[in-house]
């Protein structure tokens, strides 16, 4: 019997294939299993991974007989936001010993909630694949936080867009990653959105900016889609000193650095950043990722750095800053509200659609003559 982990993937769009290269990478799991509506996506997915020692997948168009027909230790949810729950419940269902879900956790708090419940009824370790807590260059960030080598952090500023619920979910996950993964304890937000625009089946807003609080009174700033680029990562202003934080590397300036930038480009567990350049990001976060997830499948380790509770508390940072649009006041959390804000002030005609027309950013991921999906689709 093989003791490398059996993996199923729900989901064989763009953001499937970063969770297969993680498993294949990480060389602790078989793939045995793909689900997707569409028979030519679990193909190219075969011409894509066939080479790698440990690919050997059955498909099937229905994720439940998958789930109902292999042994998997974890199974990836990797459909459109829409499907995270739908789809999270019906493997917890199936007792898996692990579900790694995308992010954003679900569409709303409250959803999110039922996945949490459905996953500890059954005894399943419930994962978001925020992956980028596994890079090198965070974690170090991380740590010459807790060492205090820029002394008292006072505040964090990111640059984001594409949607809150989208990039920025990831930038609210690095603030707490960062920081030691403290609580946030209040956002004051406001949002824009004239167009009808989503991002893969869930509205968007069109431009947002927002202040989140934090325990031990670090502040955070997020501008989303108010500048022409933006990126992964942040500068974090402590007392002592700075930290310019990328997704390759870092630049640390204090007194020891004689007040210039020390620039550092730590590498990972199984990749190089300098033979990688641009790529390190995703295939290191994804394979690190994936070993520890087999960690902690496997009860090596009692804890997860990806574990179900930040996912869910990113998640309510991002409708925190719809809510406070929604409220026009500053919002503590935990979230009251447990449906989602933005969609609140749409349908009720507080934030109307002044140029009509739905569009999806996401719709040139479809295939074929598809430019919309439903909650099955990858």
């Amino acid at each position: 019997m093989s003791s490398k982990l059996r993996v199923g993937i729900i989901g064989c769009g763009g953001i499937g294939r970063s969770h297969v290269y993680g498993y294949m990478h990480c060389g602790r799991y078989e793939l045995v299993a793909l689900a997707d509506l569409s028979a030519v996506a679990m193909e190219e997915y075969d011409e894509l991974f066939g080479d790698f020692d440990g690919y050997h997948p059955t498909h099937y168009a229905d994720a439940r007989e998958m789930l109902d027909n292999e042994e998997l230790d974890v199974v990836s949810i990797a459909t459109w936001h829409t499907g995270h729950t739908t789809w999270t419940i019906a493997a917890a269902a199936r007792k898996p010993g692990a579900i790694l879900c995308e992010k954003p956790m679900a569409v709303d708090v409250g959803s999110a909630d039922e996945m949490r419940v459905v996953c500890q009824r059954n005894g399943v370790k419930l994962a978001i694949a925020h992956q980028r807590r596994f890079l090198p260059s965070y974690a170090a960030a991380r740590e010459l936080i807790a060492e205090g080598v820029i002394g008292d952090v006072a505040l964090v500023t990111s640059l984001s867009g594409a949607g809150l619920p989208n990039d920025a979910s990831h930038h609210m996950d690095m603030y707490r990653y960062v920081l030691g993964d403290v609580d946030c304890q209040w956002v004051m937000g406001q949002v824009e959105r004239g167009t009808d625009r989503h991002e893969r089946n869930t509205r968007i807003e069109d431009r947002a900016v927002a202040v989140f609080g934090f325990e031990g009174g670090t502040r955070a700033e997020i501008i989303s889609n108010m500048t022409p680029s933006y990126y992964q990562g942040c500068v974090i202003y402590g007392s002592e000193g700075m930290i310019d934080l990328r997704t390759r590397y870092l630049r640390v300036l204090n007194a020891d650095t004689g007040g210039r930038w020390d620039h550092r480009a730590p590498d990972g567990r199984f990749f190089k950043t300098d033979v990688e350049g641009f790529s390190f990001e995703y295939v290191e976060a994804g394979a690190a990722q994936a070993d520890d997830l087999a960690d902690w499948v496997q009860g090596e380790a009692e804890s997860f750095r990806g574990e179900a509770t930040h996912g869910y508390k990113a998640l309510e940072m991002v409708h925190g800053v719809y809510e406070s649009a929604r409220l026009h006041e500053r919002v503590d959390l935990p979230l009251k509200t447990r449906v989602n804000p933005l969609d609140l002030m749409v349908e009720s005609g507080h934030l109307p659609v002044r140029y009509p027309g739905r569009h999806d950013i996401r719709a040139r991921t479809l295939r074929g003559e598809n430019i919309s999906t439903d909650e099955e689709n990858a």
